[in-house]
Order: C-alpha cells, then structure tokens, then sequence
C-alpha cells in the first residue's frame, strides 16, 4: 500500500502518520480539518478492494461498533471511500498500547490488573451480545488500552471486521 499521509479524504480527513499495517489493511492518524479533531482512519488494502465478501466484513466493522456504542468498544464515526475506491473508516485516535504489547513489556499482569482489563472487556463483549453481535476475533492485539485522567488501564475493544450478527 502506498503512503498515503498528506492526503485528505472527503475534504475533511487530513491523514498524518502511518500508524500500522497488518495483513487486512493500514490505520493513520488523521485530523478532522474543520474542527481539528485528532482520529484514526482504516484502510482496507487496494488488492482486497475486489473482494466483496471481504469489503462486506470490513463495513461490518463500522456497522457493529456503532450498534452496540459501549464506552469500552471503539467509536466508528465514519465510513467512506477514496476516489480510486477503497473503503476506509474513521475511528476515535486512542493513544496507548494493546494487551500483547503490555505483556511483552511487563511478562505478566498482576491478578488486580489483569481482572481490571477483563472486567471491562467482558463488559463490551456483553453489550454485543446484548446487540447480537459475537466478535470472534477475541485477542490481547484487539483488546487496547488507554490511559483517562483518573482511570489507568482504560479498555477500548477493537476489531469487529469478521463479527457475526445473530439473528433473533
């Protein structure tokens, strides 16, 4: 994927910095150029643009944070797509470090802390069950954590791109 920073989307997201690149796509830091909000914008890798099954799954991503809208999932708060087609997302920016990254760094979790993280990720999983949304992509790289001024360890679940919806 080319870099893509410098470039504004929609006329409204200016993109800064990669910020990472996995096998389904790449997120940027943006910024909101009307109101100046720092974001996160999702790309889905041009190769997979063709892939209907797989652009379905990454608008789910979109369509899942937003019907279950719990303070410990992600916020998605827009969907677009670039004029060469490929769709992005536009997501809250968290400034932290996932549980896989916190592991690697500290080589275990105290039972306090490591029950204070999963406190709050069961929490967002049971508001998308609630929803009837099952993640299944439960791993310590989706689980991130922030720090709020007066709340350490803050979980933020991510990545809903292969949820399911259950039918009720």
């Amino acid at each position: 994927m080319p870099d893509l920073a410098g470039t504004v989307l929609d006329g409204k997201y200016e993109l800064i910095r990669l910020l990472g690149e996995g096998g389904m796509g790449a997120v940027y830091e943006a910024r909101h150029r009307l109101i100046g909000r720092r974001l996160a914008v999702k790309f889905l890798h041009p190769h997979y643009v063709t892939s209907e099954e797989v652009v379905t799954r990454f608008q789910r991503e979109a369509q899942a944070a937003a019907a279950i809208g719990h303070e410990h999932i992600i916020d998605v708060t827009d969907m677009g797509q670039t004029p060469e087609g490929a769709p992005y997302l536009v997501m809250e920016y968290l400034d932290g470090l996932d549980v896989r990254d916190l592991l690697a760094q500290a080589g275990s979790l105290s039972i306090e802390q490591a029950s204070h993280i999963m406190v709050q990720a069961l929490s967002a999983l049971q508001s998308a069950h609630d929803a009837g949304i099952i993640h299944r992509d439960l791993k310590p790289e989706n689980i991130y954590l922030i720090e709020k001024p007066d709340r350490k360890d803050y979980v933020k679940l991510l990545d809903f791109g292969i949820s399911k919806f259950k039918a009720f």
